[in-house]
């Protein structure tokens, strides 16, 4: 018998430098998503990234282009996704939360 793995729902929410050049923002909202698929999982939905205003500074940045993403993954994604976006420097903020079916 074949064990299947079961997928949850997740949102993912990112703010990204508000430097970026339209080119280098779709670039790094591709390589999100080449991640996420890379690692086992299914883009349902991704925003059309906004700017807009921080309550408080982060990194010196008043203000970044948020994008959020809807998907289904394995239960072990959202950590693995967590330390490869804590590396990429032109992610100011992102927040992985787990969606009720």
């Amino acid at each position: 018998m074949v064990k299947t793995q079961t997928k949850n729902i997740y949102e993912l929410l990112i703010i990204l430098r508000p430097t970026l050049s339209e080119d280098d923002l779709e670039k790094n909202i591709q390589q999100i998503e080449s991640a996420i698929k890379n690692y086992g999982g299914t883009i349902t939905k991704t925003d059309r990234p906004y700017r807009n205003k921080l309550m408080h500074k982060i990194k010196e940045y008043k203000d970044g282009f948020f994008v959020a993403m809807l998907f289904n993954a394995p239960s072990e994604l959202p950590n693995t996704l967590k330390r490869t976006l804590s590396i990429t420097d032109d992610v100011l903020r992102h927040m992985i939360v787990r969606k009720d079916s």
